[in-house]
């Protein structure tokens, strides 16, 4: 048996070819249908996802101007302490002894009280006594004498004064 050759026409295979590729793109268009259940659950999984950014990015806002604030307030409190350095160097040269004698006498016109303007108070309590020549509190050996009312008084009197001295 001998096979007789089969002529092939190769326009007319690609056209067969081609046809069913053309069914397929077909069949691939064709969309499945979502749900709406899908839908809704995809909707609201968007919206949930761009509230937590917009939480985030909220938050970092706050965050950001609290800093800013801190910042400011920071600053604030560094001049302030370099304010109160600052006054506490002009009291301490204002405290200074030399400062207040030397404002005294050339201000006020102030000078060191002579021995005349001078008042001695005698203490009598605890047995003691102010020189009067050279101001010095010395104690004495004497026993109190019996006194009187007005005595007393006196003596009350003197004590206070000595207190506001």
């Amino acid at each position: 048996m001998v096979v007789a050759p089969r002529k092939y026409n190769y326009a007319q295979e690609e056209v067969k070819q081609q046809k069913p590729k053309k069914n397929n793109k077909k069949e691939q268009k064709h969309k499945v249908k979502i749900k709406a259940s899908h839908k809704i659950q995809m909707i609201f999984s968007i919206v949930l996802i761009g509230s937590l950014c917009m939480a985030m990015l909220l938050g970092y806002a706050q965050l950001s101007e609290l800093k800013y604030k801190i910042y400011g307030l920071n600053k604030e409190i560094h001049e302030l302490e370099a304010n109160i350095q600052n006054l506490k160097v002009q009291v301490d040269s204002v405290k200074r002894s030399e400062l207040i004698e030397k404002k005294a006498k050339e201000t006020l016109g102030m000078q060191y009280p002579d021995k005349s303007q001078m008042v001695f108070i005698k203490l009598e309590s605890n047995n003691m006594v102010a020189d009067p020549n050279t101001g010095e509190i010395k104690e004495t050996h004497e026993e109190k004498n019996k006194e009187g009312l007005g005595e007393k008084i006196k003596g009350t009197f003197y004590k206070v004064l000595s207190l506001l001295d």
